[in-house]
């Protein structure tokens, strides 16, 4: 089954179980799926790193993925790239989500230039079923200026 279906299925299962199908909460499948999805939905969201605390985390996670979702003009750019970063653009994110299933339960850094584009793939993360979705505020700019 796919993240996005599972995803859809779970708020479609939340909405049902809100409406109250059956006597008393909790007493069907659907309410009992329904708190299943709202849990998933809850342990599925998205922290937030200021690069200061990203070079700590990534130093105690070394299995974390840092994912850059620059285009790859920005690659090598006067930011560069963090090392050990796998490029993945924001656009191509959603179709190559297979390339990354190992870290669906491992911690991930998401990061771009400023910090908007991976806040949108944090996003895209949480939706696909990713449960430890960190964005590195200020993204490569903060990292680089933190550097300094």
């Amino acid at each position: 089954m796919s993240g996005s279906f599972q995803y859809w299925a779970a708020v479609v299962a939340l909405s049902i179980g809100i409406a109250g199908c059956g006597d008393t909460p909790g007493d069907n499948a659907v309410s009992q799926a329904a708190h299943v999805g709202l849990n998933t939905m809850r342990a599925a969201s998205v922290g937030h790193l200021q690069a200061g605390e990203a070079r700590g985390f990534l130093s105690a996670h070394p299995e974390a993925l840092v994912l850059d979702v620059r285009e790859a003009a920005e690659w090598d750019d006067d930011l560069g790239h963090i090392d050990g970063a796998l490029q993945i653009p924001l656009g191509e994110l959603a179709g190559r989500l297979g390339e990354i299933e190992a870290w669906k339960d491992k911690p991930v850094v998401v990061v771009c230039r400023v910090g908007a584009r991976s806040s949108d793939a944090c996003r895209t993360l949480t939706a696909a079923g990713f449960q430890q979705v960190n964005n590195l505020e200020g993204g490569m700019v903060a990292w680089r200026q933190g550097a300094e």
